[in-house]
């Protein structure tokens, strides 16, 4: 029941994401606060999975050889943001979601998709904001119901409801 559940999570999440396309964020625009790329620091936000640290922007393909079939499968879609392909790889409690760069597969986002999972800091979905807050500090944007942490080329979002963790999703920003 869990692994049905699982794939129907994330088959909905690549549906939202697709759906997403033509849709503005109401996120808070940032860019002019980005630096150049080759100005860009490291991100000191990362996750584990499987022994292999994962950033953001980083590797796919070296990704996903080394951490071996995903058990929820895999998906890709043209892409509506990038150029080619959307991947998505759907790995117990978590989906990395693949885009092109360069002629690359890169690293767009790592969803965390059941309490199974946490962030190497410790926090879990169910947590409470106060977790968050005393993992990552105080230096965050609240909005749309996110507690959003940025470093370097990533973006750590917490969705909140209720003052609980509900999804938790590293992106490139």
């Amino acid at each position: 029941m869990r692994k049905k559940s699982l794939m129907l999570a994330a088959v909905l999440a690549a549906g939202v994401m697709m759906a997403a396309c033509g849709r503005t964020s109401t996120l808070p625009d940032n860019s002019q606060d980005k630096p150049v790329a080759s100005q860009q620091t490291e991100s000191k936000y990362s996750f584990e999975l499987k022994g292999i640290e994962l950033k953001t922007d980083g590797d796919l393909t070296e990704y996903t050889s080394k951490l071996g079939e995903p058990s929820g499968g895999y998906y890709e879609a043209k892409s509506c943001a990038f150029e080619g392909m959307d991947k998505f790889y759907y790995y117990d409690s978590v989906t990395l979601q693949g885009y092109q760069k360069d002629g690359n597969d890169k690293l767009y986002s790592i969803t965390l998709m059941d309490d199974a999972v946490k962030t190497k800091e410790g926090v879990r979905i169910g947590d409470k904001k106060d977790k968050v807050v005393s993992a990552y500090g105080s230096d965050y944007t609240e909005a749309d119901g996110q507690l959003l942490y940025e470093s370097g080329n990533t973006r750590l979002s917490f969705v909140m409801k209720d003052d609980e963790v509900q999804s938790i999703i590293y992106s490139v920003k």
